[in-house]
């Protein structure tokens, strides 16, 4: 049994996929194929190569593998969800991964358009030792996230009656409370961690329990995914310095003029509260790079410039800060140099990266992690390795020299958030 230690009163055991005898058996291993799309083709493919590991191992232990994963958030109709899938689906397929793995895999991965039914079923009984079986988008199921709790059950259970052992292999889905993550381990007699999850979930134990000092970069968009984390790290005597989107709460309880900053609500006196209890534990820029979005779906961006709040310059109405400043990341690159963390973990990315023109923020931070390497340095969420992964290209760096890389996204978070205890862990224990 792998055994993650005690967490603050949370204790879990997982069976360790390399104790279960998988030859001759039919296994449903879980994965995270939800990586950044756009055109039916993927874009980074490195969360899907982190689960070939695993897909390996059972490949050559001679597992029958049914890989299931969700692709974004498909709306479906309310009559044939299966069949009338809207436009969405154009990035939402799961072919789209098949396409990715099938240059991996060859003729030894085939591909079921649908994830339950009689053609599924006669599909993995065919199926050879050593082969593999991708279904179709797991959420085009109205089961897999409805919001009855008899239809989640009742999806589960078909499913399960499909494979004999259950594996997840993605900390990144943990936090769901979706059909295949936290119900179907349930209705299985066996169930294990694949090794991806493994090696996440020995990430995650340093992570609660640190060598100090201790260092946190918080970026990205989702605030509200964040705040729970950002409060478990401040406790746990981590500084935390803020990029992306998260910067501009604070931005805005310093008085600072933000423009059209995206802005969450509800979140005042919880910041005001932080910053009153960790005020030196707590980093935030004074300069942004902003711009205006533009066009036709603000497809385009004008108006770039620098603002530098020291100066009393302003981001105005109609512009947002969409990256953090050069001044603000020496400053930040100067304190970790002082400081001398032997802990790093960085989540988010600083600034827009999907323009080049607000890379820069996220680059700085590779560079801090590419300088420090006395430190344990671990990485996650998929625009952050995206944007590490962009920075390794550019300045030809091998990227495993910029520390561990974590695929899971919102489950470290999560998993910070609630020392361990996730829908997807608990199903499993």
């Amino acid at each position: 049994m792998f055994a993650i230690s005690k967490m603050e009163g949370f204790v879990m055991n997982y069976q360790d996929l390399n104790q279960l005898d998988v030859q001759n058996k039919s296994v449903f291993l879980r994965i995270d194929g939800n990586v950044p799309i756009a055109k039916k083709k993927v874009l980074d493919g490195s969360r899907i190569m982190a689960h070939c590991a695993t897909i390996n191992h059972l490949m050559g232990k001679g597992a029958k593998t049914i890989i299931g994963t969700h692709i974004g958030r498909p709306e479906l109709p309310e009559a044939n969800p299966k069949n009338n899938i809207n436009s969405n689906r154009l990035d939402t397929d799961a072919q789209i991964i098949f396409k990715y793995l099938q240059k991996i895999y060859g003729d030894k991965i085939s591909f079921a358009d649908s994830c339950v039914g009689e053609d599924v079923e006669q599909t993995i009984r065919n199926l050879h030792n050593g082969h593999l079986l991708l279904l179709q988008n797991l959420r085009y199921e109205k089961g897999e996230q409805s919001i009855e709790e008899s239809e989640k059950r009742d999806f589960a259970m078909t499913l399960a009656t499909y494979f004999d052992i259950y594996v997840n292999d993605a900390l990144s889905v943990c936090q769901n409370n979706d059909a295949s993550i936290a119900y179907l381990p349930r209705f299985t007699k066996k169930t294990a961690i694949g090794l991806l999850l493994k090696k996440e979930l020995h990430l995650m134990e340093k992570l609660l329990n640190p060598v100090p000092p201790a260092a946190a970069f918080l970026g990205g968009f989702k605030v509200q995914d964040k705040i729970g984390a950002l409060q478990k790290l401040l406790k746990k005597g981590f500084d935390v310095f803020i990029g992306g989107a998260m910067r501009n709460p604070f931005l805005r309880f310093h008085k600072y003029p933000i423009g059209n900053s995206v802005l969450p609500s509800h979140y005042d006196d919880l910041i005001h509260q932080m910053i009153e209890d960790f005020r030196d534990k707590i980093h935030i820029p004074f300069d942004v790079r902003v711009g205006r979005f533009e066009g036709k779906g603000k497809k385009k961006i004008g108006n770039l410039r620098h603002v530098d709040f020291l100066q009393n310059e302003e981001v105005y109405a109609g512009e947002e800060a969409l990256d953090n400043g050069p001044k603000t990341m020496s400053s930040y690159g100067k304190i970790v140099r002082q400081r001398g963390f032997r802990t790093m973990f960085a989540n988010g990315p600083f600034g827009f990266i999907e323009h080049r023109s607000f890379r820069s923020g996220t680059f700085q931070l590779a560079r801090i992690f590419l300088e420090n390497q006395q430190a344990l340095r671990v990485y996650g969420g998929g625009d952050i390795i995206h944007g590490f992964n962009l920075f390794s290209r550019y300045f030809h760096k091998d990227a495993a020299e910029l520390g561990e890389r974590c695929y899971a996204g919102n489950g470290v978070l999560q998993f910070i958030a609630n020392d361990g205890d996730l829908p997807g862990l608990r199903a499993l224990y």
